[in-house]
């Protein structure tokens, strides 16, 4: 009865444990605050993070010491991947994601849309939880990195591109909107800015730059 008692009572230890954990875990990385929609790599954030913990849960080897060891070492190598995908263009291109427009000026980019295994019934069932019937209704549609679907119909204004975030220059947006990053130094010259680095966003809309300076 003794050794029940003990065993149980380490288990519940290590479930108190593992809940602060990862209490900790989401207060350091902001995700109880997030507006985003999850991407695949939150997903493999997340599912890594949960087999250290039901490892740590189940397996009578793992002593407390290694597993705050090994959550460390995982603690670090999220804040490593999170930094460069704030940091830098490409890592958020490749680790995130960017924005895939599967319609344009009213036609389907069928290019896209093959590269992305998509049919015409996924599109247009989509399109149908938006309670658009038709693609004749629609002008612009593109795949957001967490898997949504944002549209703009026929009549409706194209809404903004965002080409700087929070200092980083996203090339893909510039070639979206047919410009390229020469032109996007020129546009920041125009405002006594001289680095993208000081810039907090930079928007496209409606054919003008929209410029948010870093405080």
């Amino acid at each position: 009865m003794q050794e029940l008692l003990v065993y149980y009572g380490t288990r519940a230890g290590e479930l108190i444990s593992a809940f602060f954990v990862v209490l900790v875990f989401l207060k350091i990385f902001g995700v109880t605050y997030q507006l985003k929609q999850m991407t695949a790599l939150d997903l493999i954030i997340n599912f890594i993070l949960g087999a250290i913990l039901g490892g740590f849960v189940t397996n009578d080897r793992l002593n407390t010491v290694n597993f705050f060891i090994i959550i460390s070492m995982y603690i670090l190598m999220v804040y490593l991947v999170n930094l460069v995908t704030k940091k830098t263009d490409w890592g958020r291109r490749w680790l995130i994601g960017s924005p895939k427009v599967i319609i344009e000026n009213g036609k389907i980019n069928e290019d896209m849309v093959n590269k992305l295994n998509l049919s015409a019934h996924d599109i247009a069932s989509a399109l149908r939880q938006q309670k658009i019937h038709s693609l004749s209704e629609v002008k612009m549609a593109q795949i957001e990195p967490g898997g949504d679907l944002t549209i703009v119909k026929k009549g409706d204004k194209n809404y903004s591109v965002t080409i700087i975030d929070n200092g980083i220059v996203d090339e893909e947006a510039l070639r979206e909107i047919n410009r390229n990053e020469a032109w996007l130094m020129r546009q920041l010259a125009d405002k006594r800015i001289s680095d993208p680095e000081d810039v907090f966003v930079a928007q496209w809309y409606r054919g003008r730059v929209h410029i948010v300076k870093k405080s």
